[in-house]
């Protein structure tokens, strides 16, 4: 769906067209020397899901649903409000996958293969195409909602057969999964970017500079840091982050705990509270714990508040909620996820969607609130625009 986002409509009228036009990009690396097989793996859209809400913010459309009825359906006028709709992803995914098929069986060259997977109706199928035949891959029948994991899945499989893969995706998420999961491939090749962008990064060299234990950290710490699914830390940016973990593997052995398994031991709170602390200071006298370093940074002169690490709570949820994503990313290479519901891992149902828990605790206490008082001069203040409404005293 990166392809399809990017090139959006591509000026074309009608489905088809962008079928075929779609259809000869993913084609395209058969014209590189010794390419015989391209994957095409898409995201399912489902509505109970951790990255929905992520979604929500890219700009969720009210726009109609669009059923695509044949090649000739003619494409909406209004290309980014039509895409925003995930439904209207669901039915395109389903009509370039079944459209895809046809062509590649007509068009293909005799030893070429395409594997289609997660934009059928039946998000779980994978099928291989060749000159005139397709068939499902059991093999790679999955359960896999996201496509940054799927595509890692289908690198395993292929390297059965060719000793170089290379994985194309604009996202960091599959760069990260890429050097972690780097031993089912002699050869893996992460390809980015746009045009004069465009580059190649050979993750087997990458991998081996960075060495086991980080690479085995990386997702942990991608996830804890702040991705798709789960917020960043305030004024925490990755390359602070990244250089924190790497000047200690004390650091790189907790984070690394994370994603383990689906609920966490006390040892690998502590350590990973312990990491997100040193982040913000590096003196030992604040403490290991996130409330202490908290109150310590604002004892100290000219801090802000937006830019104190959270509480221990809100950092506790935040936890489980990276726990939780690094479950998913550490299945890669497993066909069946079987992962749990994300409730009672930093989320919670609200209004029918997933919601994360900020916090289970006041954020402050009560008796703190109400001895809060603004600073007008009235005795009781009514102004809608009043300092004390928009800081939250009123």
């Amino acid at each position: 769906m990166a392809s399809v986002q990017m090139l959006k409509s591509g000026g074309v009228s009608y489905f088809g067209e962008l079928a075929s036009k779609h259809y000869s990009l993913i084609t395209a690396p058969f014209a590189q020397k010794g390419c015989m097989r391209v994957d095409v793996i898409m995201d399912q859209y489902r509505s109970m899901s951790i990255k929905a809400g992520e979604r929500a913010k890219r700009g969720a459309s009210t726009a109609l649903e669009i059923k695509i009825q044949s090649p000739a359906t003619p494409i909406p006028k209004q290309w980014p409000k039509y895409i925003a709709n995930s439904q209207n992803k669901t039915n395109l995914c389903a009509f370039l996958s079944e459209t895809w098929c046809h062509m590649a069986q007509e068009k293909l060259q005799l030893g070429q293969q395409i594997v289609l997977a997660g934009g059928f109706r039946d998000g779980q199928k994978a099928v291989l195409v060749i000159k005139g035949h397709c068939e499902e891959l059991a093999p790679l029948r999955s359960d896999h909602e996201e496509a940054d994991t799927r595509l890692l899945l289908h690198a395993k499989h292929a390297s059965h057969d060719h000793k170089r893969i290379i994985i194309q995706s604009p996202d960091t998420d599959v760069a990260v999964l890429c050097a972690t999961h780097l031993t089912s491939c002699q050869q893996l090749w992460f390809r980015t970017g746009v045009k004069d962008k465009l580059r190649y990064i050979p993750m087997h060299n990458l991998a081996a500079e960075l060495g086991p234990q980080l690479c085995d950290a990386l997702p942990a710490f991608h996830a804890l840091t702040g991705c798709d699914s789960n917020s960043s830390l305030c004024g925490i940016g990755k390359k602070k982050a990244f250089n924190t973990i790497c000047a200690s593997e004390l650091h790189q052995e907790s984070v690394s705990q994370l994603g383990k398994d689906t609920t966490m031991s006390e040892d690998t709170i502590s350590g990973c509270e312990a990491f997100v602390c040193s982040v913000y200071t590096k003196t030992t006298k604040a403490g290991s714990k996130a409330d202490d370093v908290r109150y310590w940074l604002f004892c100290q002169r000219g801090q802000k508040n937006e830019v104190l690490p959270p509480t221990s709570d809100s950092l506790l949820q935040h936890l489980k909620r990276s726990n939780y994503q690094t479950v998913v990313w550490r299945r890669a290479l497993d066909a069946r996820q079987d992962l749990p519901t994300p409730e009672q891992h930093g989320w919670s149902i609200s209004d029918g969607a997933l919601q994360p828990v900020l916090m289970t605790k006041e954020p402050a206490p009560r008796g703190l609130v109400e001895l809060t008082a603004c600073r007008c001069k009235r005795s009781a203040c009514r102004r809608a625009d009043c300092s004390c409404r928009t800081n939250g005293l009123a």
